[in-house]
């Protein structure tokens, strides 16, 4: 199963602005106060799944001068221009890809920022959260065709938020995590684990 979460990134934003919505969108979806710190990392690599490079955390001079939603341009090879980022949890190895994709430069519908979690309730729900802030915060459209779990899906952001927030309870983030996506009975206890702690 595939579990991209997409955004139309219809204006440039900074990753700062980035990160500062998607956990107040955290903080809303799971109806509590405090969410963890969201880094982004750049120039990780892996070979055959195994980390190979742990990359370079973004500082937050890099942070707020660091756009997504600028058009990308096509690669020498005529395939579209990309950026590549992952987004680490704190206090979690639970981490989501970050691919800012520009499919059609000479049109004006933006890139599109493409979300992918580890298979946790931790990482889906952040992945869910970046990408319903990235659509609020740039007027753009967010899609959720692989998981779906609205059915029919909500394009708009805040409708989404709206319809699936938690009522305001105390509990550890995890757990959080996981009571949202167990409101969702057709995922059926999907997927499994809460986190991936360190």
């Amino acid at each position: 199963m595939s579990v991209d979460l997409e955004a139309t990134v219809a204006r440039p934003i900074s990753l700062a602005e980035l990160v500062t919505a998607a956990r107040a969108t955290l903080a809303e979806l799971l109806g509590i106060t405090t969410t963890p710190e969201l880094s982004v990392v750049t120039d990780r690599r892996y070979e055959q799944g195994r980390r190979v490079d742990s990359g370079r955390r973004l500082d937050a001079a890099e942070m707020r001068t660091t756009t997504i939603g600028d058009r990308i341009d096509r690669n020498p090879d005529g395939m579209p221009g990309a950026v590549h980022l992952e987004v680490d949890v704190a206090g979690f190895e639970d981490r989501v890809w970050l691919l800012v994709i520009d499919h059609e430069p000479e049109t004006d519908s933006g890139p599109d920022a493409v979300f992918s979690p580890y298979r946790t309730c931790v990482s889906v729900v952040v992945a869910l959260a970046m990408a319903l802030a990235v659509a609020d915060l740039t007027g753009g459209q967010f899609t959720d065709d692989q998981i779906q779990l609205l059915r029919p899906s909500r394009p708009d952001p805040r409708q989404m938020v709206t319809a699936t927030r938690l009522p305001p309870e105390p509990g550890e983030f995890a757990e959080r995590c996981e009571s949202y996506l167990r409101q969702f009975a057709h995922l059926r206890g999907w997927p499994p684990d809460a986190s991936m702690r360190p």
